[in-house]
């Protein structure tokens, strides 16, 4: 009987069992699969798995039907013979791996069976490739399969494959090599699914090959999006986004059960060069493991302290150019991974460690805390869910730290929040109100902070407003004298925010009692807490000095941003006065300074601080006089009344004189407090004549009685306080304002003043005021130079102010025989470096105020001119502050190669003095660093230092060079510019340095590497040769201690490579070991000869105890130097040792001309003693000569 699976009609198998699938008859298609699949006639067993196979493609096939046929097929090739195996494996290589048809992945499950079969099969397999064991035909096939290119609907399919075949340790690298190259393949919906595969392939031991390729991959596809964004679309780049967040998941919850990955990732960004958006990503995404948190917070802190490192070596040396690729802007990268966590990154795995990192950040000096900085700020601003922790950690860091531990960035992020995110800040009111209540006990710096940020939010939130008034209520008595001021700040600054309305007067504090501050915010609320905070600053005038003196300096902040308060501020300013100031007109002096000092057992102080006060009601008066001018007048007419009466005093009628003690106690205390307050007082009288007079005649003859009695004070002052020796103290600048120097300079130096002529003229008739207006302005400019720039109004009006004072300095410095130009041109250095700090943003309101013009040009042009003038002038002083005011304009500006053609040219002037000199080669150097890679300057200036110092290996001075390339190095000047070339070559250093350690290894960048180190020999090689005086000599063994050590890190780098020796660096070396190592050990000998220079005996001990610190360690460095060039010589086999001499004492050496001196009297001393002397200094020779 025929078989009832018997072929009918001719029809194949395949033909037959795509009949059944049409028909839908899933069960007979498996029931005669399985039949054919184990007939015992071995042909039609295989045709029918390969016809199966190709069924398995089938797009439209039943799920279970295709896991019931896989099972078969599965079930089949465990069992199959070894020729079958090859057969089905030629199958798939060419039916479905090879062609171009896309498999739907069914089929290669039975492949991965397959190719487990293979392992076990222990016949052998013949091919044309010859003949195999099952485990080497296994292998083959491998090989085969990762060598075909795969289709990108293939590649997930084939790694799945893969996860479930028993490999080596060299196919599994195979396996990941080639998934990983062909991601770029698919599309990135897959590319999640493929990350998780190499993951567990990771297990196998693969962890850094996987880390790395991932990171590569998906940093050159940001590469590749920047470059094509503009044809991005928005879809495209969130898709990218959520391919990459969901990959940075997988990697996160891997690591929780593979440590061993942790370790591979933390590796990675070790030493990874220059962080990219996914490799940041990555190790922000680890931190949430506390096994690896704080490892890599400080690996990315590293990578953010190198890359900020790069960009400002990148832009102060040429060199570094070739060597290095510039590093991305930092704040640029970080855009994008915030960019990133808004659309696609996961917040739990990214976000929270970007905080973590942007705190560390903000803890650390320098611009790090600017990076850090900017991370919170915008993550406060992107996401909802970290503002909280944000808030409650920097609040928490701003209240426990002390003003020293806490950077200005920490004020400076508090403030922004507060000012650009008000609303935002009202959903942490119970985490600003918890901290509010420990604002009176921290520093006053840091609560400052705090309240300048918190008060805007007390407007709209009436709980954290009452808790704010009810604790500065109990501070305002509290015992700590920093709690007071505390109180006093948060007051004042409420007021100046709660602005009241239209109709608020005086009458309306009388109700005051009656209303209710707690409800919602009106204005007649604001008029309520402004009078209760009134109320409370009286009560504050009760204060010590440092108290009352904060009220007064706060109260013209209040009046120009709540101007509706005047009635209350005019009324507390006339009570105040009347305290103080006599009021009959006809009494001297007006103003009751006995009253205002107290006299304490040990001291006297100021209890009353009435220049402040006369200060608040000048400013205060002025402001309230251009709204309501008759509400000032009675405190217009005490004001002139006490400016007038005061014109008419002298030093008796302050009860001071010459004759008066000034010592520290008693009534000498007293009477030096009384001084200092007077001057202090005549400043602010002599500032409101100068701003606010009419300019008439009259107002020019008080204003020199003034200055002529407060320069009287300071003399007496300055004289007692000295000792006689005339040294003048400081000027108290506090209450002599930048704006009024700024106006004074105008007149005292402006060529036409047609409109306050008699006034002006009266002004420049007064001896000292220039002198004295120029040392305020120079201490004006140095408190600013060291205060925290804040983003508030006063800085555009500041810069304002300095370009006017720019201005008239410019003015001053181009008349021919105007005075003080050394002065006036050290200022205006000053001036410039100020802006150059703080204000660079500003820089062209800047210069549109000086020149009338926003080019930076305009400006040089004014300085280059003043310099020439002072050169042929021969006021060598003024032009090295000129020089340097010219350095800090071309600094900002992009040419520098006019500052270096003049500064060359200057090199050629014996004229010089040392200081100029010094001044001309530093700002050369540094700009020929920026510019060019060659050091011949260097050299040139190092052989004319040596041509006129002389050479310790030379004992004939006649035969000392008389010609030198730059004739300012002379004989005065060389001595300092040693230290200046000394300096320079340490930062060239830190360049190589930084190109060895940051640079991509390859032959032409060692080679660069070697030319400008052998520049650098060849500069240290002059230089060691050199008698320099024993007080600089530490510099030169600083710097070629450095020298060694990176060439020894140049070495080692040669070393690890192991490429072949190259020419360079065998010149190198031949240049170190016969010229460089020579002179350094002449170098040495020179250092222990007795001390030629005359500079006294302490500066000579100086001089010795730092010799003993740094030779130990030079020597210790050429020593290392030589041992790894030994190591580099074995393994290259190449004698880099060829010239170097071996020295048995690198720090020391016998000088024979010496020891036979000393032995020679040593022998006439023993002819003329006794034997028993002879006995034992012959002992002390014999032990000498052994």
């Amino acid at each position: 009987m025929a078989n009832k699976y018997e072929i009918i009609n001719n029809q194949s198998e395949e033909e037959r069992m795509k009949l059944l699938l049409k028909k839908n008859n899933s069960g007979k298609l498996v029931e005669f699969a399985k039949h054919l699949l184990f007939e015992k006639r071995i042909t039609v067993s295989t045709k029918c798995a390969l016809s199966l196979l190709s069924l398995l493609e089938e797009q439209n096939l039943v799920k279970q039907v295709a896991l019931d046929l896989t099972a078969a097929l599965n079930t089949y090739v465990s069992s199959a013979q070894p020729n079958d195996l090859k057969t089905i494996s030629l199958h798939f290589l060419e039916s479905t791996i090879k062609s171009n048809v896309i498999s739907c992945g069914k089929s290669f499950e039975v492949l991965g069976q397959l190719l487990n079969s293979l392992e076990a099969c222990r016949e052998t397999f013949t091919s044309e490739e010859g003949e195999f064991t099952g485990a080497e035909y296994r292998s083959h096939l491998i090989n085969k399969i990762c060598n075909i290119r795969w289709l990108p609907n293939n590649i997930l399919h084939l790694g799945q494959m893969f996860q479930d075949v028993t490999t080596s340790d060299n196919e599994i690298t195979f396996v990941i090599d080639k998934i990983s190259s062909s991601l770029h393949l698919v599309k990135l919906d897959v590319v999640p699914q493929i990350v998780h595969l190499l993951l567990i392939s990771a297990t196998k031991g693969q962890h850094k090959k996987v880390v790395a390729a991932l990171s590569n991959y998906f940093n050159q596809l940001e590469e590749k999006d920047i470059s094509n964004e503009e044809d991005m679309t928005r879809d495209q780049e969130s898709e990218r986004s959520q391919a990459e967040g969901t990959s940075l998941v997988h990697m996160s919850y891997a690591v929780k059960h593979d440590l061993e990955l942790g370790k591979a990732i933390s590796h990675h960004i070790k030493n990874t060069k220059n962080l990219r958006p996914f490799t940041l990503g990555l190790g922000l995404s680890l931190t949430q493991h506390d096994r690896f948190s704080e490892q890599i917070l400080t690996c990315l802190k590293g990578g953010v302290s190198r890359a900020l490192r790069g960009s400002k070596l990148w832009a102060t040396s040429k060199f570094i150019h070739g060597v290095v690729e510039e590093n991305k802007d930092v704040k640029k990268l970080l855009e994008v991974v915030l960019k990133k966590t808004n659309e696609g990154w996961d917040y739990a795995h990214v976000t929270e460690g970007l905080i973590k990192l942007g705190f560390i950040l903000l803890d650390c000096p320098g611009p790090e805390s600017e990076v850090g900085l900017f991370i919170l700020e915008e993550c406060y601003k992107l996401h909802v869910h970290c503002r909280g922790s944000v808030m409650r950690d920097l609040l928490h860091r701003v209240v426990t730290s002390s003003p020293l531990t806490t950077g200005t960035c920490h004020s400076r992020l508090l403030v922004r929040i507060s000012r650009r995110s008000i609303q935002l800040l009202l959903s942490q009111s119970n985490t600003l109100q918890d901290n509010l209540t420990n604002v009176p006990m921290i520093p006053l710096k840091n609560a400052r902070c705090v309240l300048r940020a918190l008060v805007p939010v007390m407007r709209y939130d009436t709980t954290l407003r009452d808790s704010a008034i009810l604790i500065f209520r109990k501070s305002l008595f509290s015992k700590n004298p920093d709690s007071r001021r505390i109180a006093v700040f948060g007051l004042t600054e409420m007021m100046k925010k709660f602005k009241v309305g239209e109709n608020y007067s005086q009458s309306s504090q009388l109700s005051c009692s009656q209303v209710q501050v707690h409800l919602m915010v009106t204005d007649d609320i604001n008029e309520a807490v402004c009078t209760e905070i009134s109320l409370l600053l009286k009560r504050g005038l009760e204060q010590q000095g440092s108290v009352r003196s904060d009220i007064y300096k706060r109260l013209s902040s209040i009046l120009s941003n709540n101007s509706k308060l005047y009635p209350m501020i005019l009324q507390l300013l006339e009570e105040r006065l009347g305290l103080v100031t006599e009021p009959d007109p006809g009494i001297l002096p007006p103003v009751k300074l006995g009253s205002c000092i107290a006299v304490l057992p040990d001291q006297s102080v100021l209890r009353e601080p009435v220049m402040d006060l006369l200060g608040a009601a000048f400013t205060c008066c002025n402001l309230i006089r251009s709204r309501e001018p008759d509400d000032v007048m009675k405190l217009d007419e005490l004001l002139e009344s006490v400016i007038t009466r005061s014109t008419k005093s002298d030093l008796e009628d302050w009860d001071l004189d010459k004759g008066a003690e000034f010592s520290n106690s008693g009534v000498g205390s007293r009477n030096s407090v009384t001084a200092l307050t007077l001057t202090a007082v005549l400043e602010v009288l002599l500032e409101n004549e100068l701003l606010k007079g009419k300019g008439t005649t009259e107002s020019g003859e008080k204003f020199k009685k003034l200055f002529k009695l407060m320069y009287s004070v300071q003399e007496v002052l300055n004289e007692k306080q000295s000792g006689g020796r005339g040294k003048k103290s400081k000027a108290n600048i506090a209450h002599f304002s930048l704006r009024a120097v700024d106006t004074l300079l105008e007149y005292l130096i402006a060529n036409e003043m047609t409109e306050h002529e008699e006034f002006v003229g009266n002004l420049r008739t007064i001896t000292n005021l220039l002198t004295w207006n120029l040392s305020l302005l120079g201490e004006h400019l140095k408190k600013i130079s060291t205060e925290d720039v804040e983003e508030n109004e006063e800085c555009k009006d500041r810069v304002y102010t300095l370009g006017s004072i720019t201005k008239s300095l410019l003015l001053h410095l181009t008349r021919d025989k105007s005075l003080y130009r050394d002065q006036t041109a050290s200022l205006l250095d000053k001036s410039l470096r100020v802006i150059h700090s703080s204000h660079v943003d500003q820089l062209e309101e800047y210069c549109e105020t000086v020149t009338g013009s926003s080019e930076i040009s305009a400006l040089r042009d004014k300085v280059v001119p003043l310099f020439h003038k002072a050169i042929i002038a021969e006021d060598y002083s003024e032009a090295q502050h000129l020089l340097s005011a010219m350095d800090v304009l071309y600094s900002m500006s992009d040419t520098q190669e006019e500052l270096e053609e003049l500064l060359l040219k200057m090199l050629d002037n014996p004229s010089l003095t040392s200081g100029l000199a010094k001044e001309v080669v530093t700002i050369l150097l540094s700009s020929l660093r920026r510019s060019s890679d060659k050091l011949d300057v260097h050299l040139a200036l190092a052989t004319d230092i040596t041509a006129v110092l002389g050479d310790i290996e030379t004992e004939d001075e006649d035969s000392m060079i008389d010609e030198v390339k730059y004739k300012v190095v002379t004989e005065n000047s060389a001595p300092k510019l040693i230290p200046v070339i000394m300096s320079s070559v340490d930062s060239i250093l830190t360049d190589i340095e930084w190109g060895i350690q940051q640079g991509s290894y390859s032959d032409d960048q060692s080679d660069l590497l070697c030319q400008y180190l052998t520049q650098v020999a060849s500069v240290l090689s002059v230089t060691l040769t050199c008698k320099t005086p024993h007080n600089i000599t530490d510099v030169i063994s600083k710097t070629t201690n450095k020298f060694y050590k990176t060439f020894t890190l140049l070495i080692k780098r040669e070393s690890t490579h192991n490429s072949g020796i190259l020419k360079s660096l065998e010149k190198l070396a031949k240049l170190v070991g016969t010229s460089t190592n020579q002179k350094l050990y002449s170098f040495l000998i020179y250092l222990e000869q007795p001390f030629a220079d005359d500079i006294g005996a302490a500066q000579n001990a100086a001089t010795l105890r730092k010799q003993a610190i740094s030779v130990p360690g030079l020597v210790f460095s050429v020593e290392q130097c030589e041992r790894n060039l030994i190591i580099l010589s074995k393994k290259t086999k190449t004698d880099l040792m060829e010239h170097f001499k071996r020295s048995p004492a690198r720090d020391f050496k016998v000088n024979l001309k010496v020891l036979e001196e000393k032995l020679s009297k040593a022998d006439d001393d023993d002819e003329d003693s006794e034997q028993p002397k002879k006995k034992r200094k012959k002992g002390k020779s014999k032990a000498a000569d052994e």
